[in-house]
């Protein structure tokens, strides 16, 4: 054991109580298309994570239990308040307390975050992403085509939702949701979901029904307060805005708003790619299907959103 010497006192300096990680050694990391979760350092109080999260995406911050605080420090890129009131850039830090409402920012550029929760969290949010990937997973061992289906709801419903200057928290939600519409159909049997054919009166039924599922199964994946809405814009992803939906038959603005937006969007991808029961459109014909069910299947507004995420869509693609 080496010592240091200081101007009063003599301090022992043990080895085993410094930890040396180089540049990219972490004690665990956990990741997904959009963030990445890189666990630094650790004890009973306290966790260090170095976060990545892409451009264009929100994120949210709220600290947990009582007396507890997350500190979120730029280490790279630009994020935004949700009002774009306020613009933050590396050096810049953002802290919350317990007892805050969470709060939500977007990220301007690709961002690294250095943060820092008094409470363990990291278990916590690796667990959830997992089984967030684990349930699409479920699907696309049954649908092949679900996987590249979610993702493409995914960036046309965020860029939909923009053209409607929706907030940041309901931008978060519908990317949750867009992501996980289909998971209930985990429980719909694989014989249904590849069926060539049209489904008979009696399979018709059991498919609507995963609607319904997919709000059961995330709700009891998830018990956290922040997927209740994502969990009920699941449920009515298949409402139409004549009210000639299901499960529950809802017209007009009874319909979420971000429902409405997944609505358009998953019926619009449906059309353009090949499925077991139908041949694709082509992007004309599947656009011109959309005006045409304006204020019948689907809401105005989202239409007209839709119809200028589309074009920048396809000019991303």
């Amino acid at each position: 054991m080496e010592e240091i010497e200081g101007k009063k006192n003599k301090f022992p300096l043990n080895p085993n109580n410094i930890i040396i990680n180089r540049k990219d050694e972490y004690l665990d990391k956990v990741e997904k298309r959009s963030t990445q979760l890189f666990l630094i350092a650790k004890n009973d109080n306290l966790e260090v994570i170095k976060q990545h999260i892409t451009a264009d995406k929100t994120f949210q911050i709220a600290a947990g239990e009582e007396n507890s605080f997350e500190l979120f420090y730029i280490l790279e890129g630009t994020v935004a308040s949700e009002d774009e009131k306020i613009t933050l850039a590396a050096g810049d830090s953002i802290t919350a307390k317990s007892g805050e409402e969470e709060k939500y920012f977007k990220t301007l550029t690709e961002v690294t975050l250095l943060y820092i929760s008094s409470t363990p969290i990291f278990a916590s949010e690796q667990k959830k992403i997992n089984e967030l990937l684990a349930l699409n997973e479920q699907i696309a061992d049954k649908d092949t085509e679900t996987h590249d289906h979610c993702d493409r709801l995914q960036r046309l419903s965020r860029l939909t939702a923009k053209e409607l200057d929706l907030s940041e928290e309901k931008l978060f939600n519908l990317g949750y949701a867009s992501f996980l519409h289909d998971i209930g159909k985990a429980k719909v049997p694989k014989s249904l979901l590849q069926k060539p054919g049209r489904l008979t009166e009696s399979e018709w039924e059991i498919m609507k029904k995963h609607a319904k599922w997919g709000k059961t199964i995330l709700l009891e994946r998830f018990s956290n307060k922040y997927f209740e809405q994502v969990a009920e814009i699941i449920y009515q992803h298949h409402e139409r805005y004549d009210g000639q939906g299901y499960p529950q038959g809802l017209k007009g603005d009874e319909i979420l708003i971000e429902a409405q937006i997944l609505t358009v969007v998953d019926a619009y991808d449906a059309m353009v790619y090949e499925r077991p029961y139908q041949r694709a459109l082509t992007r004309k014909e599947a656009l011109a299907e959309i005006k045409r069910e304006k204020g019948k299947q689907f809401a105005p507004r989202a239409v007209e959103a839709f119809l200028k995420a589309e074009k920048k869509f396809v000019g991303q693609s």
